[in-house]
């Protein structure tokens, strides 16, 4: 029997959501909440151990075509093992294989938190079960086949590369790395409330006035991209720019973006000095709070905890998808 282990780490979307979908730029940051996957061929038995999904062992069997077939259960789990199923069905050899999945570093308190587990997650187990670190473009057409061909693919950008990229989907997927500027304060937030983004973006589907909307977005995208520098007050600035537009978008669209808390957070970072956003589709889950100022984000910080929001200890994580042997 041999056994393959990978790890992958989560994101945050800093700046471009949503104008990224039509092609504009876009900055995303790999932090280190990683997926670990293990994965032994020619094993005795096919199984699955993923104790965020379900906590049993989950026993499955492939067909002359390859299709898995699981044992009884109910719908939800079911559902939620569509990721894998794809993935076993994609990648796995003719042999026996147990897989075993650990996103438990995405979860507190039992509560996920929105730092993307199912792109780290894909990109760790089809690099395991493939035995190759996937391209980048590859990786992000099959996590779009298994989102009905919605979605960018910034979040497997994030755990596929590591560190800081400007990521672009269109023409084609490519992400260059970026270095964020020192004395750049970052905190991450986490709302207290779960969005779904496979939601969003079908609610997106169904925008009528998208096309001006998005323009207007990716234009703000583009330039504050291109004006980031190598010093902290470039990048709080675009933070600014981008979510006033990104409110802009939110009232064209009538998408919730800044529900589930976002409104209250960033009212509150306005009071102190700091500038803040969703992170990613928005909703509830992750925000992000950026300043120069390390009073002003004390302060900041300080008059969070005294609500039902609170910081989520997050960094930068500089590796991308690690692979062994």
């Amino acid at each position: 029997m041999s056994e393959t282990t990978a790890t992958a780490p989560g994101k945050l979307m800093l700046l471009g959501e949503y104008a990224v979908l039509d092609g504009s730029p876009s900055v995303v940051i790999a932090v280190n909440r990683r997926a670990r996957v293990r994965v032994r061929t020619g094993a005795e038995h096919n199984l699955v151990i993923a104790p965020e999904i379900c906590d049993r062992y989950l026993p499955f069997s492939r067909d002359d075509e390859g299709k898995v077939h699981w044992g009884p259960m109910d719908e939800a789990t079911r559902e939620r093992l569509a990721m894998l199923t794809h993935l076993i069905e994609r990648f796995a050899p003719d042999d026996a294989v147990e897989i075993e999945t650990d996103t438990s570093a995405f979860f507190e308190e039992g509560i996920k938190l929105g730092f993307g587990s199912s792109a780290a997650v894909t990109v760790a187990v089809a690099s395991a079960l493939s035995g190759e670190a996937l391209s980048l473009p590859e990786l992000v057409e099959l996590h779009r086949d298994m989102q009905d061909g919605r979605g960018s693919g910034f979040d497997i950008a994030a755990s596929r590369i590591g560190g800081v990229c400007r990521y672009q989907f269109r023409p084609v997927p490519v992400a260059e790395p970026l270095q964020l500027p020192d004395g750049l304060l970052m905190r991450c937030v986490w709302t207290g409330s779960a969005a779904s983004t496979t939601a969003f973006l079908r609610g997106l589907d169904a925008v009528g006035p998208r096309r001006e909307a998005i323009n207007d977005l990716m234009a703000v995208a583009s330039q504050v991209i291109a004006d980031l520098k190598d010093d902290p007050g470039s990048w709080v600035r675009a933070v600014e720019e981008y979510t006033v537009a990104l409110q802009a978008f939110a009232r064209a669209t009538t998408l919730p973006i800044f529900a589930g808390g976002h409104s209250d957070i960033l009212e509150l970072a306005s009071q102190h000095g700091v500038a803040y956003k969703p992170s990613g589709a928005g909703g509830g889950d992750i925000g992000v709070a950026v300043s120069a100022d390390p009073a002003a984000m004390q302060s900041f910080l300080t008059a969070l905890r005294q609500t039902d929001h609170r910081p989520v200890n997050a960094r930068p994580d500089p590796e991308g998808l690690l692979l062994s042997p």
